[in-house]
């Protein structure tokens, strides 16, 4: 792995003097996990079994207090870089101006506004926004607006699904609740009035390939129909008229590929069956591209185009503020209407300064060519990764689209043994840290290699992530990994 030891090389004639500068002023290492075990709560995990400080970005590379660099293949938050001079300067200027309530005027947030509303599909009436802080937010209010839009509860989502911490998000991820986590203790007071769907899986699911689309699309079927008893067992009970709609179907959300759920696309075919389904019955969609948004997939700037559908409701967070906290729910004028009759209000989404952040990220992205980067580097790396499969059999699936990708690992693919490789990812997890690559897992089995860096890697840093992988895929083939699981932090 030739290109792998050049790389490290240059870390260390390059980066140690930079990175140990940076550190000076700060608490060590030890320090800070002695702090954080004093004053965070538990639950506030880190990754890998040694904790990983970081105290410097530069592009898509980040530096620990050694001054040891990293490529950042996984953060999805410094979408074009690391410290970005003109997102930097950008959010200087306006801090050096005001950065103020969001109920006075001022000119960045109808700007951004304008770009967002730009980038929506043309034959789409996705034209209003609402600005917020994060993801979470932004899937919060985006069940809020379907809810009162729609005068319904309930809300459909997919098993294995992320989609944010606050109340309402909480309660529509099933992530948080069975297979990619420990269930949150007040999930199931979120969740009641959620229906789950199975998450299609061309490489696990029941269903042979030309069928799997059709039965997966049946599942919206077994929901309507359970829904349509409540709606008539209620409508014996209630003398309010209107009162026993409110079981019916609200929306319909999902990620554009699922994230946490292990990096999966959908079948082709499949949303656009689901949304006529759902909008045939008066239900809104949602797509969820708080991941995969701003050209990440490299074909589109949004993942759901991909796909052939247009949402009622498109949501956004990540890498809109490239580490800035931003995020934005995007619907039509009819939809955003619902709110009228009352007020929507956030103290901070939208404010001038995030405004101005989320310009210069959109600016980036256009100036620099990163969503055709995205495709030219996402495609040259997911090309490699899939060559490595005839080489290691513990590669099950390799899937995704741009850089948002993942890579399935199985105990023996070469004769068709799916079962997870648990012990297996944790370990290429925890060896690509040490080589000088950051990468994620995920996954209902924790058994996928999560890959969404910065859209502006190069080739050469994907041939080198390639390479590592390669080598960590070696020795997990050549290793008595038995015990390695109790030892690795959590995921």
């Amino acid at each position: 792995m030739s290109s792998a030891h050049q790389f490290k090389s240059c870390v260390a004639t390059t980066t140690s003097t930079a990175g140990s500068k940076a550190a000076t002023h700060l608490l060590s290492k030890e320090k800070i996990i002695q702090d954080r075990q004093k004053y965070l709560a538990k639950a506030q995990y880190t990754f890998y079994e040694s904790p990983l400080m970081l105290v410097r970005g530069d592009k898509q590379y980040a530096f620990d207090e050694t001054g040891k660099k990293y490529l950042d293949a996984y953060a999805n938050v410094a979408h074009v870089g690391y410290c970005h001079p003109h997102v930097i300067q950008a959010t200087v200027d306006q801090l050096q101006f005001i950065n103020s309530n969001t109920r006075y005027l001022h000119d960045k947030i109808v700007r951004l506004a304008e770009k967002l509303t730009s980038k929506m599909p043309q034959k789409s009436d996705l034209s209003v926004c609402f600005f917020v802080n994060s993801g979470s937010e932004a899937n919060d209010l985006a069940v809020r607006l379907a809810r009162v839009y729609t005068e319904r509860n309930t809300i459909i989502a997919l098993e294995n699904s992320y989609h944010g911490t606050t109340g309402t998000s909480t309660g529509i991820s099933s992530s948080i609740s069975t297979g990619t986590g420990d269930k949150c203790p007040d999930w199931d007071y979120y969740a009641r009035d959620v229906e789950y769907v199975r998450m299609p899986d061309m490489l696990r699911g029941p269903y042979k390939p030309e069928r799997a689309v059709e039965e997966y699309v049946k599942d919206f079927d077994r929901v309507f129909e359970k829904r349509t008893k409540k709606v008539c067992s209620s409508s014996c009970h209630k003398s309010s008229s209107g009162e026993e709609q409110k079981h019916d179907i609200a929306a319909f959300i999902h990620e554009s590929i699922q994230g946490v759920g292990g990096q999966l696309p959908f079948p082709s075919g499949y949303l656009q069956q689901v949304y006529a389904k759902v909008k045939g019955r008066g239900g809104l969609c949602i797509a969820d591209e708080v991941q995969t948004g701003f050209g990440r997939v490299g074909s589109h700037y949004w993942a759901f185009e991909a796909d052939g559908v247009i949402p009622d409701i498109v949501t956004m967070g990540k890498p809109f503020g490239n580490g800035h906290p931003l995020g934005c729910v995007v619907t039509t004028r009819k939809i955003a209407e619902a709110f009228d009759k009352s007020q929507y209000f956030n103290t901070f989404g939208g404010n001038p300064v995030s405004c101005a952040v989320g310009l210069a990220v959109m600016e980036v992205i256009e100036n620099e060519n990163l969503q055709q980067n995205s495709l030219e580097v996402g495609t040259f790396l997911k090309d490699g990764l899939t060559k490595l499969m005839k080489k290691h059999k513990l590669i099950g699936d390799v899937r995704g689209r741009g850089l948002f990708l993942g890579v399935e690992l199985v105990k023996n693919a070469h004769i068709g043994d799916l079962t997870p490789a648990v012990q297996e990812t944790k370990y290429v997890w925890e060896r690509t840290k040490e080589l000088g690559v950051l990468i994620g897992s995920g996954g209902p089995h924790k058994n996928v290699l999560r890959i969404k860096g910065p859209v502006c890697l190069t080739k050469e840093d994907a041939q080198f992530l390639i390479d590592c992988v390669d080598q960590a895929l070696t020795e997990a083939e050549n290793k008595d990994l038995s015990s390695f699981a109790s030892k690795t932090s959590k995921l």
